[in-house]
């Protein structure tokens, strides 16, 4: 009995130093997978970079690459995020949220290779497939922005001036969605809209394998519906691939919310972005109905927070503001609060969101401010609604400056 009770005391106080090193770890082998959604770097997705990637430091935000995702492992917690710059002969951690969502910066060298690699860990210990982060990253000194911008605004001037010759001047002929559906589409938009206005913000430039340019932008659009004179508004963030030919680009692919080539959207479009501020956009039904701002299953959104809005601010307490949409409460849904620089940049869940300092109600609350960027100017808030059941995303909500 004796030895019994000595050997059970020698295993708890194992157990205690092991707690030490991992507060996270639990018992037990998991059964599900750890997998990783929506990795983006710099504002691009991440598995369609191919293995060769190159950045162009005019559109490095604050000169630093950027990588953000999410983690997921069924019933589990993603309980540690690592990342890799040596193809992992060293690991460090990086910056994660209760959700699983992760984020991490660095000031690149121009011209130096870097073999990056993620790792995920859940509260198993069981790993992510981390040879399928893998990518080799480079950073490169020349003004790619300035070729891309060229193409872009060529196409949105053809556009607005419904211009489909000089439009079609900027189209790859080995276009995804087929070059020729892609003029008829453009054609058709010329019938059913009006007065077309567009703005655009080039976030992000990144070369993939190959010849092929990825670029991400935001964009705000005014239309005037032909048949019925209707003024529709909407803005959104989409991605488009170039090919490169010297200094010269030609689209290739675009993907939904598309701002070309609506009357055709399933045709021209090759996939959707993966970003929740995307619901509410300009669509042209197949059927011949009159164009609306909503969803493509026909649906307007009236999801999205509405009226956000800063109530009181004294460092490092900011209480945030905004208006419920109906059926929403924090029974059905949690808030995702993120931030970023205003000269742009990535936007990031902000990881201290979990730790509040204060909560009149769902719709009102206070954090801590982000301090560390905010003594770097002022920063930009904005919020989204995730459904906790299926993980869908709302709209997101106006951006606001703090201070």
């Amino acid at each position: 009995m004796m030895q019994r009770l000595m050997f059970f005391s020698l295993f708890l106080l194992l157990i205690g130093s092991t707690t030490v090193e991992a507060k996270w770890w639990i018992f037990g082998q998991s059964q599900d997978e750890v997998a990783t959604r929506f990795i983006y770097l710099n504002d691009i997705s991440y598995d369609e970079l191919g293995e060769q990637v190159t950045l162009y430091r005019d559109m490095l935000p604050a000169g630093r690459v950027e990588i953000r995702g999410r983690g997921q492992s069924g019933k589990n917690r993603i309980g540690a995020a690592e990342v890799s710059l040596d193809g992992g002969q060293s690991w460090q951690k990086i910056d994660l949220s209760r959700d699983g969502s992760f984020h991490f910066r660095f000031t690149p060298e121009i011209n130096r290779e870097y073999d990056l690699a993620l790792r995920l860990l859940d509260t198993s210990g069981k790993s992510n497939e981390v040879d399928d982060t893998r990518k080799k990253l480079t950073v490169s000194d020349r003004d790619i922005q300035s070729i891309i911008r060229e193409a872009l605004n060529a196409m949105i001037t053809a556009y607005q001036f419904e211009n489909a010759q000089d439009f079609m001047k900027y189209v790859d002929p080995d276009f995804a969605g087929d070059s020729v559906i892609l003029e008829s589409a453009i054609r058709k938009d010329f019938t059913i809209l009006d007065q077309i206005e567009m703005r655009y913000t080039l976030n992000s430039v990144v070369s993939g394998s190959g010849d092929k340019v990825f670029a991400a932008i935001s964009f705000n659009r005014q239309v005037t519906v032909a048949r019925n004179g209707d003024v529709l508004k909407d803005k959104g963030e989409t991605e488009f691939t170039f090919t490169l030919t010297g200094d010269k680009a030609k689209v290739s692919a675009m993907k939904n919310p598309l701002i070309f080539g609506l009357s055709e959207r399933e045709s021209v479009a090759q996939g959707d972005v993966n970003q929740p501020n995307n619901e509410g956009n300009l669509i042209v039904p197949d059927d011949g109905g009159l164009p609306y701002v909503g969803t493509p299953d026909g649906e307007a959104s009236g999801l999205t927070p509405s009226n956000f809005r800063y109530t009181y601010f004294s460092y490092p307490e900011l209480t945030l503001a905004f208006d419920v949409p109906s059926g929403v409460s924090s029974s059905n849904y949690r808030r995702i609060l993120e931030w970023r620089y205003p000269s742009g940049g990535t936007w990031t869940v902000d990881d201290m969101f979990g730790e509040l300092m204060g909560e009149e109600s769902f719709s009102e609350f206070t954090v801590h401010c982000r301090g560390e960027i905010w003594e770097e100017g002022s920063i930009l808030y904005r919020i989204s609604l995730e459904n906790i059941a299926t993980g869908e995303r709302s709209g997101y909500s106006d951006e606001i400056t703090i201070p």
